[in-house]
This record gives C-alpha cells, sequence and structure tokens, in this order.
C-alpha cells in the first residue's frame, strides 16, 4: 500500500514537471523575443533619429506661436515664428524603431546581429566618407562637387560595411551586439554636436 503511495506521489511529480515545463519554456521565449525587441529598437531608435535630424524628415511640424500642427515638413510663416521639427524627428524615428524591432523578432538571432553589424558600420562609414568628400572637394584642383552627394557617399560607405559585416566572426558579431546600444549612441550624439556647432561658434 505505501509502495502505491509512494508510486503515485511521484507519478504526480513528474506530471506537473512536465505541465510546468513548456509553461517555462515559453516564459523563456517571451524574454527572448523581448530582450531581441528591446535592444534592436534602442539601437535603430539612435540611428533612424540622427538620419530623421540630419535630413529634417519630420512626420509632422509644429509651429508653437499658433498652436498648429502640419503634416510631414512644413516652414511656416514668418510671422507665425520658428516650426518645431524635433517632435516629428522623435515619433517617425520611434515608429521606424518600433517596426524593426517586431520584424527583429521573426529572423534569427546570428542573421540579425551580423545585421545590426551591417548596419552600424553603415551608420558610422556615411557620414565619415561624406566628410572626406567635402575635405577632397576643398582640396582638389578639378571640380569636385559630385562627391558631396550623399548618394555618391554612400557608396564606399555600403561597401566598406558589406566587408566588415561579411569578414566579421560570429562570435565577435554576438558579443558586439548588445555594445551597439553604447556605441551608436555617443556617435550619434557625437554627429548632432558636430551639425549644432555652429550653434555654440557664433
Amino acid at each position: 500500500m505505501t509502495q502505491t503511495l509512494d508510486l503515485d506521489e511521484r507519478t504526480s511529480r513528474l506530471a506537473a514537471r512536465a505541465a510546468a515545463a513548456p509553461a517555462s519554456g515559453s516564459t523563456a521565449a517571451n524574454a527572448s523575443k523581448f530582450e531581441t525587441f528591446a535592444i534592436t529598437f534602442g539601437i535603430a531608435l539612435v540611428i533612424l533619429y540622427t538620419i530623421c535630424e540630419r535630413w529634417n524628415w519630420p512626420l509632422f511640424t509644429y509651429h508653437p506661436a499658433i498652436d498648429r500642427w502640419d503634416f510631414l515638413r512644413q516652414p511656416g510663416q514668418p510671422e507665425d515664428g520658428p516650426p518645431m521639427f524635433w517632435y516629428g524627428w522623435v515619433v517617425l524615428s520611434g515608429m521606424g524603431a518600433f517596426v524593426l524591432g517586431l520584424l527583429a523578432t521573426r529572423v534569427s538571432v546570428g542573421w540579425l546581429q551580423r545585421a545590426t553589424v551591417f548596419c552600424c558600420v553603415l551608420a558610422a562609414l556615411w557620414p565619415i566618407c561624406f566628410a572626406l568628400a567635402g575635405i577632397i572637394d576643398e582640396r582638389a584642383s578639378f571640380n569636385a562637387e559630385f562627391l558631396r552627394s550623399v548618394w555618391v557617399d554612400g557608396i564606399p560607405a555600403l561597401a566598406g560595411a558589406a566587408a566588415v559585416s561579411s569578414l566579421v566572426s560570429a562570435q565577435w558579431a554576438r558579443r558586439l551586439w548588445t555594445g551597439w546600444l553604447l556605441i551608436m549612441p555617443i556617435g550619434g550624439l557625437a554627429i548632432l554636436g558636430y551639425s549644432l556647432n555652429t550653434y555654440f561658434t557664433r
């Protein structure tokens, strides 16, 4: 009788563990997806905000003097005071980062980490190539105005990003993945500071 009770207890414990195992596995999977979303969102937000600010792509424009909202970029009239684009940059970059974060939860982690390396290296190389093109244009003895095109400067940046992302090992891509959360905001602030230096040096 005692053996039967012991066997029943063991069976009920095993059944309870088996029932709990899928739930804990599901919780771990959800936590992993949230981590993937959060890291991707954080990295993408900085890159997209920097792009929106540099190219002045707001989702909407706010005119505080007359309390009016306009869709996309609207310069406004001089008598209405200066428009504010910052809200539009934040919302547009936030929406884009949210979509990219959701897409990141649908792909494999290895591919996502390598794609993150590509995007972050591209985001770093593009302004460097643009700055170098400006220096070449100023010092060249021939007309190098075409080098100041953002799209022309994107060609070497794309090539460099593709080379780095293909050469970096999977182990390094995994190590760098969370590190981009610190590296990219610093780079974004450096670019933002450079774009605003005329306001500080007047």
